[in-house]
């Protein structure tokens, strides 16, 4: 979804429309706003040739004949005359006069208790377009949710939207926003969602353990309040853990879609059905074909382009590998249709705003279709670029190894040894024209660089000739305000003067660079050094513990930890404004 503030260059609002199929404008006078709105409307539906429909939230009392109308009722009036225009037939809806009230109504049988998520509910299914003008004027002010006020679901719905287009670094500060406005409000099921986006930004992240702790929290506080759908969700997601391994469990993911479908929610049975077939997509025998197509048919049915976009990608990805057992054709007949399936899913993801998805496709394309690759010599660079543009290393790394081809020794690459499992590099595979068979699994995740694993320079110095600082969390799951334990070791190598001889009297000094506090300030570690970490506030927290030698005043190491706060449960706590965070430094 797009939220505009000002009234800005009619083609960008035009293209953001065409692209998302949602517009939000607000921050202008009424009359301005009301022809800014008409004005792309007209241009759209021109083109297109649909019709348009117009609603004004102001009289939806006055059209039903009941004047007088609480916020929530005129919400619903709305919402209500929207769902039956937008299900039958593609039009261009504008709704107009959306005064801040009614957008923090909370309209009947809406997901979130907005206006505009219930329009967004109504929208869902349909092919028409949505234009809503909000009334409030001033400068630089929104009336529908924005990252400058505090609406929980208007928040996480922004934070999963950015882990759906591939970038969950901006999916974090949304995240920590909404678990404070959630908590405020009391509202349980919005801290369960919270936490439940929190594991998967993990998991996109790469950080297996963090997402795995904080899914089964989760999906425990999913069945404390009796949310079936975020149940399943939690559970699929946990089973997508197991192909970071190489290992994918399908029944998990089997049973996931079981779930989604006795609650009644198609959109995520069909994603569920999806991560299924593509756990058993090289399994020999497998009807890929039907079940690629079966699933492409549930997308269509609740309008998810994102989800036919990786439908379209993985089916084209097993046609492109299997060995031509399955009836397709010949090679030419086969490499044309994976073309047309690659070229497919990269139109969508254009269309859903996925770079992660754009840039992955460019490479299977690439890599399959070697007279579409030399059409372009500047291939790799551009997919590169792409992937640069979301902070996925990792994916330059893959785009990194495809152009370089495989490596005398049969080792992958630093950039990937040091993000992903052994496990799962040990399933990477080669053609016999010397292009690499990506594990699915690599796009998956977003892997950041493991701590302390051995840079190319350090492998003439063995390991087991050093010392390590080793953090231990002494307990399972930080809150706000409650004290939690962390252990520091110093922990030398068998080859390293301290393995035989007391550890000398080291200082390790710890600093929060975040909002919470942590004492004592300095500790021991020959004598068993730990420390009260007190975070303030859930979300990410950043500690820096620096170990010294104080006889001469040298820093030996410094490293730092990043540690998840989930939200305390029950009760609110006071939200406090996030401290800046600093650039992270590793001696």
């Amino acid at each position: 979804m797009s939220f505009v503030g000002h009234i800005r260059d009619l083609a960008a609002a035009r293209r953001e429309l065409e692209t998302r199929r949602l517009l939000v404008v607000g921050g202008a006078p009424d009359a301005d706003r009301s022809a800014f709105l008409d004005a792309v409307a007209r241009e759209v539906a021109d083109e297109a040739g649909l019709p348009v429909y117009r609603f004004r939230v102001a009289d939806a009392g006055d059209r039903s004949g009941e004047a007088g109308r609480t916020p929530g009722e005129a919400a619903d009036a709305v919402v209500e005359a929207c769902r039956g225009v937008f299900v039958v037939h593609p039009c261009v809806v504008v709704v107009d006069g959306v005064p801040a009230g009614a957008a923090d109504a909370v309209p009947t049988g809406t997901a979130d208790g907005s206006l505009l998520a219930g329009l967004i509910s109504a929208f869902a299914e349909s092919e028409s377009f949505l234009l809503v003008g909000s009334t409030d004027a001033r400068e630089g002010a929104s009336a529908l949710p924005s990252e400058g006020c505090a609406d929980g679901w208007a928040l996480l719905t922004r934070a999963a939207v950015h882990c759906d287009r591939g970038d969950p670094r901006a999916a974090g500060p949304l995240l920590r926003r909404a678990v404070e406005a959630h908590q405020v409000a009391g509202d349980r099921r919005g801290e369960a969602w919270a936490v439940f986006l929190y594991g998967r930004m993990c998991r996109l992240r790469g950080r297996a353990e963090d997402a795995r702790r904080l899914l089964h929290i989760a999906r425990e506080r999913f069945r404390a309040v009796g949310e079936t759908p975020g149940e399943a969700w939690a559970c699929g997601e946990l089973a997508r853990l197991a192909t970071r391994s190489g290992a994918p469990d399908p029944d998990a993911l089997a049973e996931a879609r079981r779930l989604h479908e006795r609650a009644g929610d198609r959109r995520g049975a069909a994603w569920a059905h999806l991560w299924w077939t593509v756990a058993r997509a090289d399994e020999p025998g497998f009807p890929w074909r039907e079940e690629f197509t079966n699933v492409q048919g549930r997308f269509h049915g609740v309008s998810d382009r994102l989800g036919t976009a990786w439908t379209l990608h993985h089916h084209a990805l097993t046609l492109a590998r299997t060995d031509g057992t399955d009836g397709v054709g010949g090679t030419g007949e086969r490499r044309r249709e994976a073309d047309r399936l690659f070229e497919g899913a990269l139109a969508l993801f254009e269309e859903a705003d996925c770079p992660h998805g754009r840039a992955w496709t460019m490479l299977e394309y690439a890599l399959r279709s070697p007279a579409h690759r030399f059409l372009n010599g500047e291939w790799a660079a551009e997919i590169r670029h792409v992937f640069h543009g979301i902070g996925d290393e990792a994916g330059e790394a893959w785009v990194d190894l495809a152009e370089a081809g495989p490596s005398p020794d049969g080792e992958p690459p630093y950039e990937l040894a040091c993000r992903y499992p052994t496990a799962l590099l040990d399933t990477l595979g080669w053609t016999e024209a010397g292009e690499p068979l990506i594990p699915r699994a690599a796009r998956d995740t977003q892997p950041e660089p493991r701590p302390g694993f051995p840079r190319p320079g350090d492998r003439d110095r063995p390991d087991d000739s050093r010392a390590h600082v080793r953090l231990t969390l002494l307990d399972d799951v930080p809150v706000p305000d409650v004290p939690a334990r962390i252990a520091l070791q110093v922990v030398p190598g068998p080859g390293h003067p301290w393995s035989t001889a007391p550890l000398p009297p080291l200082t390790a000094r710890a600093t929060s660079l975040g909002h919470a506090e942590i004492d004592p300030a300095h500790g021991v570690p020959a004598d068993g050094a730990e420390f009260r970490f007190t975070p303030h506030r859930p979300g990410s927290h950043r500690l820096r513990f620096t170990v010294e030698d104080p006889a001469t005043g040298t820093v030996l190491q410094q490293v730092e930890a990043e540690i998840d706060v989930v939200p305390s449960d029950p009760g609110p706590h006071r939200p406090t404004a996030p401290a800046p965070r600093p650039s992270a430094r590793r001696a």
